[in-house]
């Protein structure tokens, strides 16, 4: 089964700066608006705005500049996000999770890079829990039988990256990612949800896969920042572990939904006390007040996320991020998140009955938000004390959050 496909076209020069990348998403803005309704409709963003996304340079984002990218930030990469998921949530997830993708291949071994970023335009997916037995053979492995959920972006993928385990000589189990041809995949169509639909976030089954040995990185590598990648490139972010940096391409998502709720609760209620006198805009008081502090909700998730990755851009080496900072950046993708979800539902309750509407635009927002803070990354539960252990000093925290969550 062969992904979809869009008339694709020659991306642009990688973006130069984080501005011109915003000024690059916010062309689309009209196109993606309109076609969200349909994106939930049909289960899938579209295919041409997708293409659009890769012809303006913005999945080159964190593509190192050795493989033709632009070599910018992860705070780039959170405001794009960001700013697509206010036109649309789905595209704007898709967007962040295929961006992310590509900062995760540089960390597989050299071979592996210059295969996918070879292709122009190629991008990766994802399932990080694949079941199946995988065998060591003398170069590689072999996976069979292999099924794993949430598949984003498998629309478009040239490549999924899947995690799954080797059995070692002493029995126990080596956690393994392997970059796996989209060929070599089929798709498996049970994304009927109540959120975040057009994202078609299904399942996949892998039969049978050979993985060449220059196709995988251990877990335990990329954990420690210690994968084949991170020797090939100058910028620190390529050496960090992968446990420090994923959320962070995805959390721009709900917050910038979020602001959309917010928007959206604006513009009504402009358009209904547009002819108000003091009097009935004093009667709205309680409703506006809750639409300020929505505001200032997203504006503190958003500040919050942007000073994490602050420390990540600037992070020569793994030494630049320390154990406490490691276990706030989980406790900060939840609490994000969390408070994005927050102020996208207190829109929603104060837009009364047109709300329960299947068309509305802040029903679909509300669901889709909602959704995406169910991320196992942005488990509160998890992270939250983890952090306190942090604090307390009872013991690493770091990247706890990250290695029990569940999904």
């Amino acid at each position: 089964m062969s992904k979809s496909t869009a008339k694709q076209t020659a991306p642009l020069a990688p973006p130069s700066t984080g501005e011109e990348a915003l000024e690059r998403a916010r062309i689309l803005k009209d196109e993606i608006e309109d076609y969200a309704p349909v994106a939930e409709r049909e289960r899938k963003v579209s295919a041409e705005i997708v293409d659009k996304l890769n012809a303006l340079g913005l999945f080159s984002i964190v593509v190192p500049k050795t493989f033709g990218g632009a070599e910018l930030g992860f705070a780039d990469l959170v405001r794009v996000t960001a700013q697509l998921s206010e036109y649309c949530g789905s595209t704007g997830w898709i967007y962040g999770v295929l961006a992310g993708h590509s900062w995760m291949l540089n960390l597989f071994p050299l071979k592996a890079q210059e295969e996918v970023f070879g292709a122009n335009g190629a991008l990766a997916a994802t399932v990080f829990r694949l079941n199946g037995q995988v065998e060591k053979t003398n170069d590689g492995f072999r996976l069979t039988e292999g099924e794993g959920r949430f598949c984003s972006g498998i629309d478009f993928a040239d490549w999924v990256i899947v995690g799954n385990a080797v059995r070692k000589p002493d029995g126990g189990l080596e956690p393994y990612f392997f970059n796996i041809p989209r060929s070599d995949i089929e798709i498996i169509d049970d994304w009927r949800t109540a959120g975040m639909r057009g994202t078609g976030s299904r399942s996949i089954r892998i039969a049978e896969a050979f993985i060449p040995q220059w196709r995988t990185c251990r877990l335990e590598d990329m954990l420690k920042g210690t994968a084949p990648g991170a020797a090939l490139h100058e910028r620190g972010v390529y050496k960090l572990p992968f446990s420090d940096i994923a959320p962070f391409s995805i959390i721009g998502a709900p917050i910038g939904m979020a602001r959309s709720a917010v928007k959206n609760a604006a513009r009504e209620a402009a358009a209904d006390l547009s002819n108000a006198d003091e009097l009935a805009i004093a009667h709205h008081s309680s409703k506006l007040a809750r639409i300020g502090e929505a505001a200032a909700e997203t504006d503190a998730a958003m500040t919050l996320v942007l000073a994490d990755v602050a420390l990540i851009d600037a992070a020569v080496s793994r030494s630049d991020i320390s154990e406490e900072d490691r276990a706030r950046f989980p406790r900060d993708w939840s609490w994000a998140a969390q408070t994005a979800r927050r102020a996208a539902t207190s829109m929603f309750e104060i837009s009364g009955g047109r709300a329960i509407y299947d068309g509305a635009q802040i029903q679909r927002i509300w669901r889709d938000v909602n959704s995406a803070a169910q991320h196992f990354a942005f488990n509160r539960e998890i992270a939250m004390p983890a952090y306190g252990r942090a604090l307390a000093g009872l013991g690493d925290a770091a990247g706890y959050a990250l290695r029990t969550g569940r999904r």
